[in-house]
């Protein structure tokens, strides 16, 4: 029997403005931050848009932790691996331990190998504007100024997010789901057989994946 290859609505409208917008408002921070420690420019005006842009996130931020608690692409239960997924962990982790000669294997929404990860970036993501807000206060915690306690923050997104660009592309290259372009329409492509009783080739439901 031939497959049928599926364009199935993946993540919403409401999942990638958000996406896009912390993409760019973390953009911005990393790259302000940059010169206004190494480059000769008007410290002062570059350190306001700083502020200002991280208020901003704040908003966002708010908006994408709502999202982990309504039915929908940004649901916290598509940002942690179910036992039903096991297998796409482990066909995962040989695709990256076979440095991408295996087959990469394709998921609803996010990859399970990387859904905690993501999950772990939105509370970095928080503590890193948190601290960023408190910075120049008298606060410490675990020995460290608020300062400190941003930039280490700040570093480890950075490099988190880094490794987030690197592998998507990966995925996009080597998978067949469109993985990029669906943060952009919204849509993944899906290869399916059909059903040894039916001609219909088999669906995938975001309600479903939804479910406990």
């Amino acid at each position: 029997m031939s497959e049928s290859i599926n364009r199935v609505a993946v993540y919403s409208s409401a999942q990638r403005i958000t996406h896009w917008l912390l993409a760019l408002g973390i953009l911005f921070e990393i790259a302000s931050a940059w010169l206004i420690q190494h480059s000769d420019v008007d410290i002062l005006a570059w350190s306001d848009w700083h502020s200002m842009i991280g208020q901003a996130l704040v908003l966002v931020l708010a908006f994408r932790v709502f999202l982990l608690f309504i039915n929908g692409s940004g649901h916290w239960r598509l940002l942690w691996p179910t036992r039903g997924q096991r297998h796409i962990v482990f066909q995962t982790l040989k695709f990256y331990a076979s440095l991408g000669r295996l087959p990469c294997p394709d998921w609803f929404a996010f990859n399970p190998v990387w859904q905690p990860i993501y999950l772990l970036m939105i509370v970095l993501m928080w503590l890193a504007t948190i601290s960023g807000l408190l910075t120049g206060s008298y606060l410490f915690l675990f020995g460290s100024s608020m300062s400190e306690l941003h930039g280490l923050l700040s570093y480890s997104l950075f490099y988190l997010i880094l490794a987030h660009v690197v592998f998507a592309i990966v995925h996009d290259v080597k998978g067949n789901g469109a993985q990029i372009s669906a943060m952009l329409n919204g849509y993944k492509f899906f290869q399916s057989k059909p059903g040894p009783a039916s001609t219909e080739p088999h669906s995938v439901s975001l309600d479903s994946l939804l479910k406990k």
